[in-house]
Formats: structure tokens, C-alpha cells, sequence
């Protein structure tokens, strides 16, 4: 019997490499082009994790956006519950919690939850929605290290003071890579995602972002990315924002988790 290990097809490995390069060229190409004239905004985070079990785990956003021109705020709460299981197969190295593990990442995530949102300021005279959403992610870990996770998210959305609720239909692909440094551990990621709503009919937005988490404890981490957003039924059609989240963990005792559930970037919103 051969007992060669058994190489991956260079095509293939090729064809890997392209579509992580294609990803990240969609991912800045639309800023670069379009930024002149778009709108600015600076949207500051905080993500509250708590993990029940090595599987479960729910959480809290509290996302705030600024435009620094008009300096007009909208703020959400968002609620929601996480469920991962699966195995990819390959292993994956803990994100310096304790560096000795390695563990499988899980494979699937489902997660549902809800977003109440208003403007501030003015009591929600120009803006109030509450969405009741879901999502399925996909992830496959592949050569270099590199992570790539799809995304579908559905949105029913109750917007203002419409009674009738509308749909949005959410896909998201990204590419992450941890890359430890000393204490720390970063995670750079690239993401494009493609918004179609109910209400018109179409693929009304798309939203391209780059950026990193930063950690080095369990406890606490630190994401920036850049955001630009093309939207062509909006009345802001092109949207530059800076993102600052952080990032506070918690988990119950009995809570074991695999090394992997915390390591690399978490999802975007």
C-alpha cells in the first residue's frame, strides 16, 4: 500500500489563492473609486460575549453611529444567541489563552437575535426600526492559515411607523489570518457583503470593510476596521466610516470552550 502522503493539486491551490486576492481587491476597490464626496461617519462599539457552554454562547452590541459632519447619531441594542457545532478537520492553535491547546474549529454557526434602533437626539423622530433577524455561518479554515467564512443573514425589519414588516436578504464572504506577535494576537480580515431588500427588489447596497482585533488576555480585545458602503437607494449613496469596537468577555465556569470558539475575528455587523 502507498503511504506517500497525498499533496493538494497545485491548480487548486492556485485557484485558493485567487479567490482570497479577488476578495480583497473587491474589498478596497469600491472605496478607492468612489470615496470622493461620500459621507463620513464614526461608529464606536461595545460587544459584550458571554459563552454558557463550549457550543452556546449569547451576547450584547451596543453600536453607535456619528456622522462627523452634521454630527447626527443613531444608536442600537442588539441581542443575540450563538450555536456552533462541527468539525472542519483542520486544527487551529488557541489565540494565546493558553498556548499549548489546539483544537478542530467548529465548522457551522447559526445565531438569531434581535435589533431595536433609533435616532438620537430627537427622540426617533427620523429613525426607529426593530428587526428580528438569523444568520448561518460557514467557515473553512484553508492554506496559510487563512480563514474563510461565509454568510447568509435574514433581516425582517419593521421600519418607522409601518406596520407591514419588510425583508432583507444578507450575504457576506470574508478572509481572516491570525498572526501572533509577541504577547499579542492580531487578526487582519477582509470582508465583502451584498444587501438585498424586499422593498425594492434588488441588490440595493453593497458594504466592503477592512480591518483588525487585537487582543492579549481573555478577558478584553480591540477591533478597528475601515467601512465603505455603496447604497443605491439611499440618499447618502456612498458612506466612509471608521469602526471601533471593544470587546468584553465573559464565561460560566462549566464553560470549557474549544480554543478555536474564541480565536479569530468575530462577525461583523
Amino acid at each position: 500500500m502507498d503511504t506517500t502522503p497525498r499533496r493538494g493539486s497545485p491548480h487548486g491551490a492556485r485557484c485558493l489563492r485567487c479567490l482570497c486576492l479577488a476578495l480583497l481587491l473587491v474589498a478596497l476597490a469600491p472605496g478607492l473609486a468612489w470615496s470622493d464626496g461620500s459621507v463620513e461617519e464614526f461608529w464606536p462599539e461595545v460587544d459584550v460575549w458571554l459563552r454558557l457552554s463550549p457550543a452556546w454562547r449569547v451576547s450584547l452590541f451596543v453600536p453607535i453611529s456619528e456622522n462627523l459632519e452634521t454630527h447626527y447619531r443613531e444608536g442600537n441594542l442588539i441581542l443575540q444567541a450563538d450555536y456552533a457545532w462541527g468539525r472542519t478537520g483542520r486544527l487551529r492553535a488557541a489565540r494565546l489563552i493558553d498556548e499549548n491547546r489546539v483544537e478542530a474549529l467548529n465548522a457551522w454557526m447559526v445565531r438569531w437575535g434581535y435589533l431595536g434602533g433609533r435616532s438620537l437626539g430627537d427622540e426617533g423622530a427620523q429613525y426607529t426600526e426593530r428587526t428580528i433577524f438569523g444568520e448561518l455561518h460557514a467557515r473553512t479554515p484553508i492554506k496559510g492559515d487563512l480563514l474563510v467564512t461565509q454568510r447568509l443573514r435574514v433581516d425582517l425589519r419593521w421600519l418607522g411607523d409601518d406596520a407591514d414588516a419588510s425583508s432583507r436578504w444578507r450575504y457576506r464572504l470574508q478572509v481572516e489570518k491570525e498572526i501572533a506577535a509577541r504577547r499579542f494576537s492580531f487578526v487582519p480580515y477582509a470582508n465583502v457583503e451584498f444587501y438585498y431588500d424586499s422593498r425594492y427588489e434588488t441588490v440595493n447596497r453593497i458594504r466592503a470593510m477592512g480591518g483588525t482585533s487585537v487582543v492579549r488576555s481573555k478577558r478584553f480585545a480591540l477591533e478597528a476596521n475601515w467601512t465603505y458602503q455603496h447604497d443605491t437607494r439611499s440618499s447618502v449613496t456612498n458612506l466612509d466610516a471608521l469602526n471601533l469596537i471593544l470587546h468584553v468577555f465573559f464565561e460560566k465556569r462549566h464553560a470549557e470552550e474549544p480554543a478555536s470558539a474564541r480565536g479569530m475575528a468575530w462577525p461583523a455587523d
